[in-house]
């Protein structure tokens, strides 16, 4: 991991001179990074990565000679592997192509993706450059484990996911997820059985162009159906639903789901912690919920509130997640009741709904005694 004494070295890949001067520009406009190399596309990085010496690379997506999808993979298969953040303007058209082109990067080892608009006045060319900065940040301490490739991973073992029947109680999960999530929640998804008891809520911090590819990009790779959350949604056992970009959902007491524009809380919207207090609202003890990578604290109030109310939580552990700030500042909390490694999330969840449901049956049947 990078010492906060010494700078982190960034390179610039980018075949537009524009864009790579604009980032540059931002690499040199903060005292703790170092610009320590340029290149104009995916062969021209190859040549000058080991002299480099990169902490972290900024990519673009489309480029001649060499992609930025395959530049990845090179970049991953090598013995240490270097934080990427896609940073590329081909996410901004909404195109289901492109995103799904992300999508793929991010499977393949990048770490976050951060969209630049087309036609960017001002005020959005300096809401860009603070955004970027804050990523490179947390994204350049990230532990090499927490690096390896979704398609690496894949050649585990895969978890062997009992088949899990429930005497009528509706259980609730909510994932919350930011940088570095959503590799670990494709992963999950591609692991849990599909007669799974309970209803899924995913919020992960994300623009509104990209969500509903997300939730098609997880449900792709899933025995559960998984779809971009709409209002009114009736919550169904055994499906999943993905917060849409720029609303805040939550789960209503007729167990519906409910989106809203009510102001962002710490920064974002979709708030995990406002999508796990409802829901600890509605379903108390039978609700678990799962924090994963990311910048920020949260879902750390949400987590608090559902262990209040009877319910389980756990989080992605720190050599694991790409950034250790959600995670974190929920286990500073004492809103975490297991850290569980990345590979190991899916069986998590399966044993504790397992656990939870055990102890429903235990309360009834003293209840019943008595």
């Amino acid at each position: 991991m990078i010492q906060n004494s010494r700078k982190t070295r960034v390179m610039v890949v980018n075949d537009s001179r524009m864009i790579r001067e604009y980032l540059c520009n931002v690499i040199r406009s903060h005292n703790g990074f170092d610009l320590c190399e340029t290149a104009r596309d995916g062969e021209d990085a190859l040549r000058k990565l080991d002299q480099a010496d990169p902490d972290l690379i900024l990519l673009d997506l489309e480029m001649p000679n060499l992609d930025g999808v395959t530049f990845i993979d090179k970049v991953m298969t090598r013995d240490r592997p270097i934080p990427i953040i896609v940073v590329s303007s081909y996410g901004d058209s909404g195109d289901d192509k492109n995103n799904n082109i992300i999508f793929e990067c991010l499977d393949s080892g990048a770490v976050d993706f951060i969209s630049l608009p087309s036609d960017s006045g001002i005020t959005d060319r300096k809401k860009t450059s603070q955004d970027l900065i804050a990523r490179i940040q947390a994204v350049s301490s990230a532990y090499p484990d927490a690096l390896v490739p979704l398609k690496e991973r894949k050649k585990e073992s895969p978890v062997t996911c009992a088949p899990l029947y429930h005497s009528g109680n509706r259980k609730m999960i909510v994932i919350g997820s930011s940088t570095g999530g959503p590799r670990v929640v494709t992963d999950i998804f591609s692991k849990l059985p599909a007669n799974l008891p309970a209803s899924i809520l995913i919020v992960q911090h994300m623009p509104p162009s990209f969500t509903s590819a997300f939730a098609r990009h997880i449900g792709s790779a899933s025995r559960i159906d998984v779809r971009e959350a709409k209002e009114g949604d009736l919550l169904e056992q055994g499906s999943a639903y993905v917060a849409p970009g720029d609303y805040h959902t939550t789960v209503t007491q007729s167990g519906t789901i409910h989106l809203d524009k009510s102001p962002k809380r710490q920064g974002v919207r979709p708030s995990v912690n406002i999508s796990m207090v409802s829901a600890s609202d509605v379903f108390g003890p039978n609700t678990l919920g799962v924090l994963l990578s990311g910048m920020g604290q949260d879902g750390a109030f949400g987590m608090k509130m559902i262990k209040r109310r009877g319910g389980r939580t756990i989080a992605q552990d720190s050599t694991t997640s790409v950034v250790f700030g959600m995670p974190k500042a929920a286990y500073d909390l004492g809103a975490v009741d297991e850290m569980v490694p990345a590979n190991r999330m899916a069986e998590a969840i399966v044993r504790i709904l397992g656990e939870m449901e055990s102890e429903r049956k235990r309360e009834g049947m003293q209840q019943y005694v008595r």
